[in-house]
């Protein structure tokens, strides 16, 4: 399922929310979470690729259904994205509240699955470079 133009840039916007430049040593801050989401997309069953559109949505469009603001996730200062994220996560309905889950795992398993990580952690006798 190829995602469209903007839904790119949404998951750039979203997935730097989540995971910001500057973690793990800025070692992925040159990373583009948006274009990895696409090509997730791209290569995932259909049923897995409409769950990641669904909950990239979801996410996006949560300032207008959970709070009534005439705004979207990019409307909203740093501090309020992350209010809103922490938010989400404690809904009461268990389906919306599980695919915000899965898109912030689907974004660190992205930024997490670079070689360069692997080598910042250690991981996989790879050593730091």
């Amino acid at each position: 399922m190829e995602l469209f133009p903007f839904e790119v840039r949404w998951a750039e916007t979203l997935g730097r929310a989540i995971v910001p430049r500057g973690v793990l040593g800025g070692v992925v801050d040159d990373l583009e979470i948006g274009e990895r989401y696409r090509q997730e997309c791209r290569t995932s069953p259909w049923y897995a690729a409409l769950l990641m559109r669904f909950s990239l949505w979801l996410t996006w469009l949560a300032p207008l259904w959970l709070e009534r603001r005439a705004r979207t996730f990019a409307g909203l200062s740093r501090d309020q994205q992350e209010a809103l994220l922490d938010r989400l996560l404690t809904l009461d309905r268990h389906n919306l509240r599980l695919a915000v889950t899965f898109l912030k795992l689907t974004v660190c398993t992205l930024l997490l699955g670079d070689e360069r990580v692997f080598r910042r952690l250690g991981a996989y006798r790879l050593g730091a470079s």
